[in-house]
């Protein structure tokens, strides 16, 4: 079973167990080709993975270069976890839930993400993840 299709699997059993707050990184170490934190660390994520996900939900449009803005709805979800994020460990934490949601939300620009920053005025710089994004 390939690295995406196991982490997948593993992602759906941490939702259908309810076990939300484990960070995808600590989730991430053991994958080929993916190193996360060392696992004696007890890194907490400031958010979860289902909040990213609803806060770019509205983003869906600008992402795929429907709209050549964001809608103000994206800009607020955007805002509120560009706020949580603290540390480079919370920013690749992020680069990660990044990488696992958008593909569910369908084909995606990923040039269109560092835009958030600029059109949403977000002081802070969302990564172009892509699936190959070494996050």
């Amino acid at each position: 079973m390939c690295a995406s299709l196991k982490f997948l699997a593993m992602l759906v059993f941490l939702i259908a167990s309810g076990i939300t707050q484990v960070s995808v990184v600590t989730a991430n170490r053991n994958l080929p080709g993916l190193r996360g934190p060392d696992p004696n660390d007890s890194y907490i994520a400031p958010f979860l993975w289902t909040d990213v996900r609803g806060a770019i939900s509205e983003c869906r449009p600008f992402f795929i270069s429907m709209d050549p803005d964001p809608e103000p709805s994206c800009c607020a979800g955007a805002k509120s976890i560009a706020q949580l994020i603290k540390t480079k460990r919370d920013e690749q934490e992020l680069c990660l839930c990044l990488q696992l949601i958008l593909p569910l939300h369908g084909e995606y620009d990923p040039k269109r993400l560092p835009l958030l920053s600029q059109k949403c005025h977000i002081n802070f710089s969302f990564p172009p993840v892509t699936s190959d994004t070494k996050c």
